[in-house]
Order: structure tokens, then sequence, then C-alpha cells
């Protein structure tokens, strides 16, 4: 391709044409205490502090974790015979998986679809995971119980299985850059649909604390706050807090959304 085309190619790509453009149009998610964008939204508002020092996901006992990180609810409850789901993988799925379901049905039904109407189309799905903290679980101290802790704590899965379920047939994979996993998720997606490769696209980012071992490693390292607040722009900032939080957002062109989401979940609803 010569210097025009490529001129030309980037100039589509910053300027689409009437209906071209990319719209989030749904979204879903759950937060530390906050069951939903709008809950999330109502406690930030309140100035609530959504970092907790209690036992939901271990005893705080070893004196390198910090006692307080984020945590969100009920990763314990699904409904697995609406999603298809048999009894024995259900209870040995990450529960990150499990969350990345719901949420998409949602996301999907936010933005005015019924998910039976992406059935074979050219939906991709791109979801942002680094760690899976129930590996130790379901792969090692688990292992006779089923043969499904392999697919299930499998991260490249999380995408695999929403596409499966659909039944959509664009791109689907992990992404995992760390810090930046759904950001550039998103990127991915965004790039996949500019570039013809889908025509709508599924996000999704996940992190939960399921397992002490890994926030002890990053304590050692030095990154986490001992106190677990985050101090970000001021001058006694000493890390981060560790939390949780399950998201999705749906990406279509704006031909083919029903609303859209300029402000993200109607904050000024």
């Amino acid at each position: 391709m010569g210097s025009e085309g490529k001129l030309t190619t980037g100039y589509w790509l910053s300027h689409p044409s009437l209906g071209e453009e990319i719209f989030i149009t749904g979204v879903s998610g759950s937060f530390p205490d906050s069951d939903s964008v709008f809950h999330l939204k109502d406690n930030l508002f309140n100035k609530v502090d959504l970092i907790s020092g209690d036992y939901r996901r271990w005893k705080m006992s070893h004196p390198d974790i910090p006692q307080r990180t984020g945590k969100i609810n009920n990763i314990d409850k699904f409904d697995a015979s609406f999603f298809g789901i048999n009894f024995k993988e259900a209870h040995s799925m990450d529960p990150m998986g499990r969350i990345m379901m719901e949420r998409t049905y949602e996301a999907i039904i936010d933005a005015g679809f019924n998910p039976k109407e992406l059935r074979n189309t050219r939906t991709g799905v791109f979801f942002g995971v680094c760690y899976s903290e129930s590996e130790k679980t379901w792969l090692y101290d688990k292992m006779h119980v089923n043969e499904f802790g392999m697919i299930g704590c499998s991260r490249s899965m999380l995408a695999n299985r929403i596409s499966h379920w659909l039944g959509v047939t664009g791109p689907s994979y992990a992404v995992d850059t760390a810090c930046s996993s759904s950001l550039y998720a998103l990127e991915q997606a965004f790039k996949a649909i500019r570039e013809g490769h889908c025509d709508s696209a599924i996000v999704g980012g996940s992190n939960l604390c399921l397992h002490p071992y890994i926030s002890c490693q990053f304590s050692r390292l030095g990154v986490l706050s001992p106190d677990g607040r985050c101090k970000s722009f001021d001058n006694n900032a000493n890390g981060y807090a560790r939390s949780e939080t399950v998201a999705v957002c749906f990406l279509q062109k704006a031909k083919d959304s029903r609303r859209a989401l300029p402000n993200l979940a109607g904050f000024d609803d």
C-alpha cells in the first residue's frame, strides 16, 4: 500500500463515515460492595469507602498482607441451568467465568438486544484478565474432583465460553498485559471492528482476589499500601490497594445500535 493509501486508511479510521462510528451501547459490572454500575455511582457520589477489612476471602492473619481489599458481593451465586452449564462444571469454574457470563448477558440486555439475536453474528469477544486465583484450588488441591477444573480455570476459556454460549463467530480471545489488560482488550475490539474482523464486540475485564498468595507476593514486591489505602497524587502515597471488579461493555457500529452511552451508563439520568 502506498503512502496515499495509508493516509486514506488512517483518515477513515479516525473519521468514519456516518453510521460507522463505534458506540458503547451496553454496560454492566460488579464492583466492590456495588452490585451494578448505578450502585457504584451512588456509592462514589456518597463517598462510601468500598475497601474493607473482613474475612470474606481469607483470614487476615499474615503480617505481610494488607488487611483491606475491595470485594464484590455474591461470588458464590450462579444460575448454572440458565446458562446451560452442568452441575459439575459450574462447581469447578473460576468465579470470574461465572460472573462474566452474568454481566455479558446484562450488558447485551442493556444495549436493547436479546442475547439470542446475536447467534451466528460476527460478534467478537475480547476479555482482559491477568490472574486466575482459582487455579490452586481446582487444578492442584482438588484435581481429583472432576475433569472440568482445567477448562474451568483456563483464562483463555473466559472469552471462548462466552462465544460458545452466545453462538457468535467473531474473534474470541483473552488479553493479558497486566494492569492494562482491560484497556488493551478494548483497543483490540475497536480495531477488530474497524478492520472488518467483526461487526460488534463484547469487551470485558475481571480481577478477583480469591487467594492470599498473590497478595502476599505483591506485598513483598513492595507495591501494596500497608494500610490498604490508595493515595494517588499525594505526597503520602505508599502503594495501591488490591480490589475486585468484573465489568463488561458491548460495542457496536452506530448503524446497528439501538441506543448509545456517550456519558457511560447515564450518569446524568
